[in-house]
């Protein structure tokens, strides 16, 4: 019986004269994976009440459908046409079993001209999704505009980066020259000396950094220091640095020592000195610039300039994009490991609506941490799905509240910090336009967890 049919928790928040109007008027079909609610472009179509199961909503695109929604248990289907008056704008279509209570459009009108109290019930839930509609529009909007101003400072950022980027070469290369030619008329050196700094010079250029800590950098200038000093050299600090911050050591100095002293090694160390320290001012430039260049990539990977459209996105690019845009956050308390599966396929989404995903996830974690703590973020693949976590060590989500972050309008920041639609937003980017799902794991002092899981494909109709 219809009775027995319905979970009435799904009206719990509802009078019961509701509930009993649903079990006279509705209907409980039980459908296959694939079976059509209504399609696109069909005049009248009845609204339905996901009972169970998982019901897609699609729209034909150039050269596929185009996955708008996903609706799941408790949610209505078939609303939009009903507001408007006008044809289905959209195909629904069931993914696996799935069960319905339909409910015919010409009942419901004549329900809403009787102002009966399940044509109010739903009509107060159809405002809801309206207001949700209208905030995830607003997103929209503001990820349109942000990606026009993206491109345009990409377009105006490009050319003088690159410029930049090539004069600090030639100056790096005109610097050399213009050291080697010096080096060549200082007579306080043999023809010998001089080969054997600009063999130095070479070698130096050529070796890869060795990278060391702190401790094994402070070690290393220190013996450079008493090495200098040894040899006539009073506060050499700075030189010291230079050669350090170069790849210099001691034995370099040693080998150097052995062909050069007293002024000559006074003169070849000078010379030495000020060689390196150009180059490193050339190549702060051309770091600089490439940093310029780096960021105008991250802003363009950040925005996604169509972000309408299912693209083949990489998860990796899109989360480091969005934590350089956190960069200023990033660099001072806070510690961002990260644990990526590099095997990783590239998944088929709306790039820019994930990106909204991390950042409202990445924003969060670093409001309760008051940015100084540990982030966490992680992906791996299990099947046919993505899962990205991203957590934090601070205070957590209180218990009592955990229930209700989901709710629009609902949050725990203080007031004038938060709007309460973050979580929100991102629930439905997953659920809805990715079939995917997003769960808060774990929330306790030291730990809260969250994890998105998305199909590397949205489930298309063949």
């Amino acid at each position: 019986m219809l009775q027995d049919s319905i979970d009435t928790t799904l009206f719990s928040s509802s009078p019961p004269e509701v509930l009993e109007e649903v079990k006279r008027e509705g209907r409980i079909r039980a459908l296959p994976p694939g079976e059509i609610l209504f399609a696109e472009g069909q005049q009248d179509a009845d609204i339905f009440v996901v009972l169970a199961g998982e019901v897609r909503l699609f729209r034909r695109s150039d050269k596929d459908e185009e996955l708008l929604a996903v609706h799941r248990r408790g949610e209505f289907v078939g609303e939009i046409s009903l507001l408007s008056g006008g044809p289905a704008t959209a195909t629904a279509r069931t993914v696996g079993t799935a069960r319905v209570l339909q409910l015919r459009v010409d009942t419901l009108r004549r329900m809403v001209a009787d102002n009966t109290p399940l044509a109010k019930f739903v009509l107060q839930t159809l405002v809801a999704r309206r207001q949700d509609v209208e905030a995830q529009i607003r997103q929209q909007e503001k990820l349109a505009a942000l990606g026009r101003m993206a491109a345009s400072l990409a377009h105006e950022l490009n050319n003088p980066a690159a410029a930049a980027r090539r004069a600090a070469e030639q100056l790096r290369e005109e610097c050399l020259s213009a050291q080697q030619r010096a080096l060549a008329q200082d007579r306080r050196l043999t023809e010998s000396q001089r080969k054997a700094l600009m063999e130095l010079l070479q070698a130096v250029r050529v070796a890869p950094l060795q990278t060391m800590d702190a401790m094994a950098r402070s070690d290393l200038e220190d013996d450079l220091l008493e090495w200098l000093g040894d040899h006539g050299m009073r506060q050499a600090y700075s030189r010291a640095s230079i050669f350090v911050s170069s790849g210099l050591d001691l034995p370099h100095l040693e080998e150097l020592g052995a062909t050069l002293e007293g002024p000559a090694l006074q003169a070849g160390l000078g010379w030495l000195e000020n060689t390196l320290s150009l180059a490193q001012l050339a190549d702060v430039v051309e770091a600089s610039t490439e940093r310029i260049t780096s960021l105008i990539s991250s802003v363009r990977q950040y925005t996604y300039m169509d972000p309408d459209a299912l693209q083949e996105v990489d998860v990796h690019s899109g989360l480091e994009a969005t934590l350089a845009m956190f960069t200023h956050r990033l660099r001072g308390a806070v510690t961002v490991t990260r644990d990526y599966d590099t095997s990783l396929p590239k998944l088929w989404a709306h790039g820019g609506e994930l990106t909204q995903v991390w950042t409202n996830l990445i924003e969060n974690a670093l409001d309760s941490m008051k940015d100084r703590g540990s982030l966490q973020v992680s992906t791996c693949r299990r099947g046919d799905e993505v899962h990205v976590e991203i957590s934090d060590d601070g205070p957590g989500i209180p218990p009592e509240v955990q229930a209700r972050i989901w709710e629009p309008f609902f949050t725990t920041k203080p007031q004038g910090q938060g709007t309460g639609l973050g979580l929100d937003i991102a629930l439905r980017i997953i659920e809805r336009r990715h079939g995917g799902r997003l769960r808060l794991l774990v929330s306790k002092p030291g730990e809260t967890r969250f994890r998105v899981e998305l199909p590397l494909k949205p489930e298309l109709p063949h």
